[in-house]
């Protein structure tokens, strides 16, 4: 195993866990190294998976969460998923990157300025 490998899986979950974020910022571009856009975002979302589901059920032992205040999210979150994964199959990579780098400038102007 590589150490990037190791480095960037304990750093996509420390922000995950720390900050709700990390996936897409640290694991897209890092997966991008070996594989193509379209595939390296599809990764993203595979090794977010456990990592989201382990910080869940640690927020909601905590009681930093309720299950009530999560859902319509969650429900509204799958629909947009299952939208997200066909979008992925039709776009072309160019475009995706494109719209990655966008989000990710608004995401920090956003935290930038909150």
């Amino acid at each position: 195993m590589k150490l990037r490998t190791v480095v960037g899986g304990l750093v996509t979950g420390i922000l995950n866990g720390l900050l709700g974020a990390g996936g897409g910022m640290i694991a897209v571009p890092m997966l991008k190294k070996q594989l193509d856009t379209k595939t390296a975002h599809a990764t993203s979302v595979c090794i977010i998976l456990p990592i989201c589901i382990i910080s869940s059920i640690n927020y909601l032992s905590q009681g930093r969460v309720t299950i009530n205040d999560a859902l319509p999210y969650i429900l509204w979150g799958v629909i947009g998923a299952i939208i997200g994964t066909i979008a992925l199959q039709r776009l072309r990579a160019r475009v995706l990157r494109k719209l990655f780098a966008l989000l990710m400038l608004w995401a920090g102007i956003r935290l930038l300025t909150a």
